[in-house]
């Protein structure tokens, strides 16, 4: 507090906290019952009442008005201070805000920046940062605190609209990492990281805020932030910004426009309501596919995994590996399902363990609708007439379990403008891949993590030998510990020792690692 230039002394806590109860009801007589309550949560001691009376004492010879008049007065049946309303920054700060809605309620975004930008501009940390907290005193603080980073937000917002993105990033990304669970500040970066041109990073910063979500607070991203990243994805120009509409660049004006065809294929298996550990994963098969089906060259260094200055020209190929049991297909279904809008003219799956190249491409060149009588028999007659029927179509194409390049090769398309995701236990070194992603089994944290949310068993102790000695046999890979999570929900009162007991056994590792439809062989999970 000030008079002036000159800082005022405001003395012991205690003392504060009586100066800050008054201020927030300023004008108004606060009752001595409800001092009591804000300076000692409920519990005063025999001297409190006389404390307060002293504290105010204090208060009424510091505090005083331009006549030298004291602001701290008695009045039955506690105290009020008098204050006008520009004298207290609380009071200017609700004005100027006030001021800032208003103005971008009239489209003036400008005025509204200065406006929000001066009501931030009073604060010099947290509300009351200097004063004890008790639990009624701390409600009413961290109002104040709320009201403040609703202003931020606004600022932000009549930044944006004023194309002040690129100066906003660094402040962006302070914020959220200061206040990760505030979804209105992940969608703002998200949206100036896309306007700038680094779709990457803002479908990064997408999965990043959805990995705090989920593990601060078990949820998925509001439908605004969901919204707005598949707005991204799709390069939607209301989104405004540097970043074209990859639609609108793939034909030249007045160019014919091809036949529109009745079949948009739909073909993508359910993604797997729980997929924990793989953020990282899916935000790089993500990105890459993204960034690689709009114009120009893909930035170096982003995302994980992808060479750098890969020439937009190119076919999309990201090809993702991992053990057997790792999640490889789980990972590359979660990143196509997000990846829908990109591709409006269709997803096609096969699942390469039961195919051969001919019956995939016959399955293909159908749901694009080509009767079944003029589907060629021969392998590359049938992937040269799969590559003419996808040549005007933006198609995500999901090769599932391939065994190697060449059974991979026939069922690509050649046009920039569609994509392949590759899955396999080995890595495919030799197919002309854009992108390679490792699926690595999950580390203990996260193990654990999986076992718990998928068996509901989140009661027992992470420091349970029996639970370290069941996540160490799975070997880190989320198939076998699905299928003991199971387990564990089928038969809660089966004790984890005994489940242990089974896996440790070696000639029961197989049996054990069997559930329903779900199974794993002993050499996957060694």
């Amino acid at each position: 507090m000030r008079c002036g230039a000159e800082s005022l002394p405001l003395g012991p806590g205690k003392q504060r906290a009586l100066l800050v109860a008054l201020l927030l009801d300023r004008g108004h007589v606060v009752p001595m019952e409800r001092l009591l309550e804000v300076l000692w949560d409920g519990e005063p001691p025999n001297s409190a009442v006389s404390n307060i009376r002293t504290y105010a004492s204090r208060l009424r010879g510091t505090i005083i008005d331009g006549w030298r008049r004291p602001r701290v007065h008695g009045r039955t049946p506690g105290y009020l201070i008098e204050v006008d309303d520009d004298e207290l920054d609380t009071a200017v700060f609700a004005n100027l805000a006030g001021a800032g809605h208003a103005a971008l309620a009239d489209g003036k975004a400008d005025r509204a920046a200065t406006y929000f930008r001066d009501a931030l501009d009073l604060w010099h940390g947290a509300a009351g940062e200097d004063v004890p907290r008790s639990r009624c005193l701390d409600r009413r603080l961290s109002a104040l605190d709320e009201q403040r980073l609703v202003v931020v937000e606004e600022w932000i917002n009549a930044r944006q609209q004023t194309h002040g993105d690129a100066d906003l990033i660094a402040d962006l990304r302070q914020l959220t990492e200061s206040h990760p669970l505030r979804e209105r500040l992940w969608g703002q970066l998200v949206l100036a990281l896309y306007r700038v041109g680094d779709v990457g990073a803002a479908l990064a910063a997408f999965q990043r805020a959805r990995t705090v979500l989920i593990e601060d607070l078990g949820v998925e991203p509001g439908p605004d932030l969901v919204q707005l990243h598949q707005a991204v994805l799709a390069r939607d120009p209301a989104l405004g910004g540097p970043v074209a509409h990859p639609r609108a660049l793939r034909r030249p004006v007045g160019a014919p426009r091809p036949v529109v065809t009745i079949w948009t294929p739909r073909e993508l298996p359910v993604t797997a309501p729980t997929l924990i550990g793989r953020d990282r994963e899916v935000a790089s098969v993500v990105a890459t596919v993204a960034t690689r089906c709009g114009e120009g060259t893909v930035p170096a260094g982003e995302p994980v995994g992808m060479p750098a200055g890969v020439p937009a020209g190119m076919p999309t190929v990201v090809a993702i590996h991992g053990p057997s049991g790792a999640g490889a297909s789980a990972v590359a279904i979660r990143a196509a399902t997000e990846l829908i809008p990109v591709f409006p003219d269709g997803q096609l799956y096969a699942d390469l363990r039961t195919a051969g190249a001919a019956q995939v491409l016959g399955w293909f060149l159908r749901a694009l609708g080509t009767p079944a009588g003029q589907v060629p028999s021969d392998v590359e007659e049938a992937a040269a007439r799969f590559r003419s029927a996808s040549a005007d179509r933006r198609l995500l194409v999901l090769l599932d379990n391939a065994t190697d390049e060449a059974q991979v090769r026939p069922l690509l398309s050649a046009t920039s403008g569609s994509a392949a995701i590759v899955t396999s236990a080995r890595k495919l070194a030799a197919l002309d891949a854009t992108a390679h992603v490792e699926v690595a089994p999950l580390g203990d944290d996260d193990a654990i993590r999986l076992l718990a949310t998928l068996s509901g068993t989140g009661i027992r102790s992470a420091a349970n030998p029996s639970l370290q000695t069941l996540v160490e046999l799975c070997g880190g890979l989320p198939l076998a510990l699905r299928i003991v999570a199971a387990r564990l929900a089928s038969a809660p009162d089966v004790p984890l020792e005994r489940i242990a007991a089974e896996l440790v056994t070696e000639r029961h590792r197989f049996r054990a690692l069997s559930c329903g439809d779900l199974r794993i062989s002993y050499r996957s999970a060694a």
